[in-house]
This record gives C-alpha cells, sequence and structure tokens, in this order.
C-alpha cells in the first residue's frame, strides 16, 4: 500500500472528528506539559517521575486514537483513563522493547565514550604541545564519532520493528508483554521501509506544521498516529477495506502526495 492511500483512509477515518482529535491532542499536551513543569521542581526523583508518568499517558493516546477511529465514543480525558489502567501492561512492553534494542544502546553507549576519551586526550595533547598524544586523541575520536553514527543507524532501524507493539496491546490487553513485541517485530519484517516512507511523507505538514508555532500539530499527531493505526490494521488483518501489501526491506516504495491532502477539517 502507498503512503499516500494510507494516508487517504486515515483522512476518511477522521472525516467528521478532526475538531475532537485536536482537542484531545491538546488536552494531552497540556496535562503532559503541566506534569513535566511541576515535576521539573523535584530534583532526581522528579524526572523519573515524569518518565514513569508519560509511558501509559502516550499508550493512553494511542488507544483514544484507535477508538476514535474505529467510530467509538471517546472523551477528551479518555487517554488518562486508557494510560492508567494499562499502567502496568504499557511498562512491560516499553521494558521488552528496550531488552530488544539494548545491544545497539549499549553500543552507542559504548562509542560515546570512546568519542569523550579521544576529545579530552586530543585536548590534552594540544595543551601539553603533543603532537603524538593529538594525533592518537584525534584518530580516537573520529573512530568513536563513526561508531556512533553507526550505532545509531543501527538503533534507528532495529526500532522500527517495534513501533506497532501499542496498537498490538490496545487490541491484546490479556497477551504477554514478550508475545506483543514479538508479534510487532513479525508483523514488521519486510514492512520496515513502508513504516518509513509513510512517516517520512508526512515531512511536508510537519514544516508547515512549525510555521504556525506549532498548533498545526494538534491535527497533524492526530493524522500521524491514525495512519499508522490504518498502516497497522493492514498489516494484522483488523480492517477489511485493505488488504495487507508485504515486500522485503530492501524494496523499494514511490511516496506520493496528494494535491488536495488537508491538514484540517471542519
Amino acid at each position: 500500500m502507498l503512503a499516500s492511500e494510507t494516508r487517504k483512509l486515515a483522512r476518511e477515518a477522521l472525516s467528521g472528528k478532526w475538531g475532537k482529535a485536536a482537542l484531545i491532542t491538546l488536552v494531552y499536551l497540556l496535562i503532559t506539559w503541566v506534569i513535566g513543569f511541576v515535576l521539573n521542581f523535584i530534583p532526581v526523583v522528579g524526572p523519573i517521575a515524569q518518565i514513569v508518568i508519560d509511558v501509559p499517558l502516550a499508550f493512553g493516546l494511542v488507544a483514544t486514537l484507535i477508538k476514535l477511529k474505529r467510530g467509538e465514543d471517546v472523551s477528551y480525558t479518555g487517554f488518562l483513563t486508557d494510560g492508567f489502567n494499562c499502567f502496568a501492561n504499557s511498562w512491560k512492553v516499553a521494558l521488552w522493547t528496550f531488552v530488544k534494542l539494548l545491544i545497539p544502546i549499549v553500543v552507542f553507549i559504548v562509542a560515546l565514550v570512546i568519542l569523550f576519551i579521544g576529545t579530552g586526550v586530543t585536548t590534552a595533547g594540544a595543551i601539553a604541545s603533543s603532537s603524538s598524544a593529538t594525533g592518537a586523541g584525534g584518530a580516537v575520536a573520529v573512530l568513536g564519532f563513526l561508531a556512533m553514527i553507526a550505532a545509531s543507524i543501527w538503533l534507528t532501524v532495529k526500532s522500527f520493528y517495534y513501533q506497532l507493539t501499542s496498537f498490538i496491546l490496545f487490541d491484546n490487553l490479556d497477551k504477554d508483554a514478550k508475545a506483543i513485541v514479538e508479534e510487532s517485530e513479525s508483523l514488521m519484517k519486510g514492512n520496515r521501509w513502508r513504516l518509513f516512507c509513510l512517516q517520512f511523507s508526512f515531512i511536508g505538514w510537519s514544516i508547515l506544521a512549525s510555521l504556525t508555532f506549532g498548533i498545526g500539530m494538534l491535527w497533524l499527531m492526530p493524522y500521524m498516529l491514525v495512519a499508522e493505526v490504518v498502516f497497522y490494521e493492514a498489516l494484522a488483518g483488523k480492517d477489511s477495506k485493505v488488504e495487507a501489501e508485504v515486500t522485503s526491506d530492501n524494496s523499494t516504495e514511490p511516496i506520493q502526495e496528494d494535491n488536495n491532502d488537508p491538514i484540517s477539517e471542519a
């Protein structure tokens, strides 16, 4: 399925619901901002508490928009109930996802440490006017930088395997967290490039939204999330309107923009 087709289905699902989707997003952003603002005044514990709260709240927003997309009645603060009712499960899924990404994360941290060491040796060599130390430090710094870039790419590419976990969790609240993460990985095999194309196809709207001082994000965020729900339902065979088209990771897909692709609707 082309990115343009997925966006079209997302717009159809949001038809007549754009205002409600935008208000839900606004309430979500305001509540998360207030929580973050308050917790920032609490040293050490505050930032940790914010992370603990953000995970179920993010799932709650996804759950609310899935319900809205599927025609269910939702409230503007429904993401609070949806999120905290699934507090433990959302965190179990997040932790299993972290475990799956642990190796590239560790490689990234090691590369960052090597970069800092190389930079430190280079600086010390320059102060001591030691060309050998400067050269060795520079080589180590370059090695660390290249390793950090490689680890970042590896982490980003691998993370696409697990971007459907929230959607799968919503449809399988009684399912084991590990099984949910592995199901996401299974569904995304051969389809990571398609999801990347879908997400990248919103870049134009993202730029326009930034020019509105972020106000446009109130419509863009639900638009993007619902498009990903459509993508997930196609792969999982949960939408009779859509037939999932599975390809290999190295296949290509044209990104087609619609000339009448609206960011909002009355």
